[in-house]
């Protein structure tokens, strides 16, 4: 893989900045493409991907691979110029949250154009070993891809998905969570209670929640927004978690605490072998805070 050309688009991003650290440690040339350009990198392109200039073209001489780097809305505008200036032949590679609408925009476009999505489970701060990454295929049954390959050797963790089934998955394992969290925010937000005084005096869960909401608020709003709205599906799992607060608190209103105990036991029931595994990551997590 030493001779390969990737240019990245959205390659200074913390997406952009992995997968090229990534590639350049396997051996490939990495051309990073951005409207901002910074950093000690050799090959570092400042470009508008939706106003390219005349000549911008050349940068995608001989490249085996462009990843798309960049938000869900931006990476499809840029499909079409990006599809004109490149081989059939050159593998497309989408980081996208949501991963059907630029495959469908792709097939559309150019039907037997090579793809792979990789969306990383994980924020790019944080070490890749033993991480887990969705590869995303039109077909799961081939044999392993070059990229997959770069991946595995990088100490991650591969799962393998169609666009839909990896969108499918995404409402549950991001928005989902996400939502969770952004609510808690709201709420906490228009309390009269002092942020101190909550802090002073927060057990363990309490401050696991204030950790997890300001990490969402430290990293770029675009990445929430493109999976809560970029994603149809998470429609779904966002009303279910508004008629849960309802059901909850309709179930303490009522004073019924067999229904509260029930509900508890079905959860219990459908998480099987997930509980102990998830009770043990918890206590964890407690114990690493003071």
């Amino acid at each position: 893989m030493s001779n390969h050309k990737v240019v990245i688009l959205g390659g200074q991003g913390a997406i952009g900045s992995l997968l090229g650290r990534l590639f350049t440690q396997s051996g490939c040339t990495v051309y990073r493409v951005d409207q901002r350009t910074q950093g000690e990198h050799s090959f570092c392109y400042q470009l508008d991907i939706l106003n390219p200039a005349a000549d911008s073209e050349a940068i995608f001489t001989e490249a085996k691979a462009v990843v798309f780097a960049l938000p869900e809305a931006v990476a499809i505008q840029a499909l079409p110029w990006v599809l004109s200036v490149i081989g059939d032949d050159v593998q497309i590679v989408s980081t996208c949250s949501v991963q059907t609408p630029f495959h469908s925009a792709l097939r559309a476009a150019a039907p037997g154009q090579p793809f792979i999505g990789v969306n990383p489970m994980f924020s790019p701060s944080l070490s890749e070993q033993k991480r887990p990454v969705a590869v995303i295929l039109d077909n799961c049954h081939v044999n392993e891809h070059w990229i997959e390959r770069i991946l595995t050797q990088a100490g991650m963790r591969i799962s393998r998905m169609t666009p839909e089934e990896h969108d499918r998955v995404m409402a549950f394992c991001q928005a989902l969570p996400h939502a969770a969290i952004l609510i808690f925010g709201l709420v906490l937000a228009k309390s009269p209670l002092d942020i101190g005084t909550l802090v002073t005096v927060a057990p363990p869960p309490m401050r696991t929640m204030l950790a997890l909401l300001s990490r969402v608020l430290l990293n770029p709003m675009e990445v929430y927004w493109d999976v809560q709205y970029e994603n149809p599906m998470a429609a779904e799992p966002r009303q279910e978690l508004l008629h849960a607060i309802q059901q909850l608190d309709s179930i303490v209103q009522a004073g019924d605490q067999t229904e509260f105990s029930n509900n508890l036991r079905h959860i219990a029931q459908q998480l099987g072998e997930q509980l102990n595994i998830s009770a043990a990551d918890c206590q964890h997590i407690f114990s690493t805070l003071e």
